[in-house]
């Protein structure tokens, strides 16, 4: 049998991982944030809301203080 050839098939990248944030609140996971292309989306777990922003930088100014909320990163080893 001969082996198939796949020299000829491209890379293709169907997917980002966008950057993940856990939202704490007096040291209590309650949320998360996930920072993608389109914007930064957040979910918080207890009020099941959904929270837009057009990017990270906007949502850490105007919705962490807001909600008094701190952002730790995930560490997201490949």
């Amino acid at each position: 049998m001969t082996e198939p050839q796949t020299e000829d098939i491209p890379t293709v990248v169907v997917a980002e991982v966008p950057q993940v944030f856990v939202l704490l609140r007096d040291e209590q996971t309650v949320g998360y944030l996930f920072d993608l292309p389109t914007g930064a989306v957040a979910i918080l777990e207890s009020s099941r809301e959904i929270f837009r922003s057009d990017s990270l930088e906007d949502f850490q100014r105007f919705f962490a203080e807001l909600l008094e909320l701190n952002i730790a990163r995930v560490r997201q080893d490949l």
